[in-house]
């Protein structure tokens, strides 16, 4: 009878709170995976990169729908940074449990430094809301997110990508180590194996 009623006046607790929490309650379901920036940072993603490093890290709705919040993405890909001394580089496409969805051999990367993911420290999100912030476009949503660090300063950026005329994006990047801003290239909004090795941020 204790017990019963214990649980019972707990259930009720239970109830009051979701009720006075509604923003509580919605958070936890906008975030059915672990927060992008934790899973970028923690992830083992050498058994996938075959290698200690990666020289993109890449992540997009698999939906392909642009969105407000970075940590809603749960399609990834990553460029990897040295296989097996072979001059190639390799694309994979992964999913939020780090099952290889698919993978392919692309010419030597360019244009970028080798990076351990375990760098990444900055929140993801906070780095599209300040973008956003930056170039006064405050209902912005962003098609994909790739960090990548660059060869010249060797600072990690994050290279938002935001719907434009056309069916294209354009490119903002955000530099957390000084909060520096920069505008990069038109292209595509979306990753996929097909279209890496087409361009140099390989992104279409």
């Amino acid at each position: 009878m204790r017990k019963a009623l214990v649980f019972g006046v707990f259930g009720v607790f239970a109830v009051l709170l979701a009720a006075v929490s509604p923003a509580r309650a919605q958070a936890e379901v906008l975030l059915p995976y672990p927060a992008l920036t934790i899973f970028f940072r923690t992830a083992n993603l050498e058994p996938l990169s075959q290698s200690q490093f990666v020289l993109n890290l890449a992540a997009q709705s698999s939906t392909k729908e642009p969105q407000a919040n970075v940590n809603l993405f749960d399609d990834f890909y990553l460029i990897n940074g040295q296989w097996s001394g072979s001059p190639n580089n390799l694309i994979v496409h992964f999913n939020g449990s780090l099952q290889n969805l698919g993978q392919r051999v692309i010419p030597t990367w360019i244009g970028v430094a080798q990076f351990s993911n375990h760098a990444i420290t900055y929140d993801l999100q906070a780095g599209l809301q300040q973008v956003k912030a930056k170039y006064g476009m405050p209902a912005a949503r962003a098609t994909s997110v790739v960090v990548y660090r660059t060869i010249n300063t060797g600072q990690i950026v994050y290279d938002y990508r935001i719907p434009i005329a056309g069916g294209r994006c354009q490119e903002y990047l955000f530099i957390p180590d000084n909060g520096g801003f920069q505008l990069g290239m038109q292209g595509g909004c979306y990753i996929s194996l097909a279209a890496a090795g087409r361009s140099r941020a390989g992104h279409r």
